[in-house]
């Protein structure tokens, strides 16, 4: 486990990466990413912050039809727009489709950055399992919003930047599912020193292990860009750096 500034310190040298794609959580939006997109931009990389259906700019596509694989689509066409060679960065939620994408886009991600979110821990074509006991327990204590299919958001999202807007439980609790074991592409999983999910800094070891990854404990919680932003810009522009 390393600090930002100690991967910026080692990664340091001549920018490589060329096209930087942001996935952003459940209930927000693109806008989510925008100060990191500054100064990846501003780092000379392309970027582009994804808007999952049903979410951000998206809000008007909601509804509990919307799953993982459409998310996933959402990320191959995002990606259509971006040169290579690709980083693909997701925080929270969007770890999930993103792990769809990275398998369909494989020959052209150079590096992925997962962010407190689920990861494929094994070799796996369910590469993410659905979450069927977060599942069962929302159809029991909240019978309303099983019955709608739709997740309202937390009230501590209250002071996001822009919309928020319900999440459909398909894409929220489904599985991730993929063609081929996923290839050795190196990666960082990102954790929050204070975040309230003790299971990420679990599972960031066991990508360590497992996949051979790098695994970067950012201050502050699971808002990694309200908590962390200099940080986190740090760690994803010496990723960039050294990235081929």
């Amino acid at each position: 486990m390393i600090r930002a500034a100690a991967l910026l310190a080692c990664c340091a040298g001549p920018v490589a990466a060329d096209g930087v794609l942001l996935v952003h959580g459940a209930f927000t939006g693109e806008y989510y990413w925008a100060p990191v997109v500054a100064a990846l931009e501003a780092g000379g990389h392309t970027v582009t912050a994804v808007s999952l259906t049903g979410q951000g700019a998206r809000i008007g596509d909601n509804g509990p039809g919307v799953t993982v694989a459409t998310h996933v689509a959402d990320i191959i066409a995002a990606a259509a727009t971006l040169p290579d060679p690709l980083i693909l960065v997701g925080h929270s939620y969007g770890t999930r489709p993103m792990t769809g994408a990275w398998d369909r886009l494989r020959d052209r991600v150079a590096h992925v950055v997962y962010i407190e979110g689920p990861a494929p821990a094994t070799d796996s074509l369910t590469a993410i399992a659905a979450d069927t006991r977060s599942l069962q327990r929302t159809m029991i204590l909240s019978p309303d919003i099983a019955s709608s299919g739709l997740m309202p958001p937390p009230p501590q999202l209250a002071d996001a930047q822009g919309p928020l807007a319900p999440m459909s439980l398909a894409a929220l609790y489904g599985a991730v599912d993929i063609g081929a074991p996923l290839p050795a592409t190196p990666g960082t999983y990102i954790t929050a020193r204070d975040s309230d999910l003790p299971q990420a800094v679990r599972l960031a070891d066991h990508m360590t292990t497992f996949r051979g990854w790098t695994h970067v404990t950012l201050p502050g919680g699971h808002d990694v860009v309200g908590d962390a932003l200099p940080d986190l810009t740090a760690t994803l522009l010496a990723i960039a750096a050294a990235t081929d």
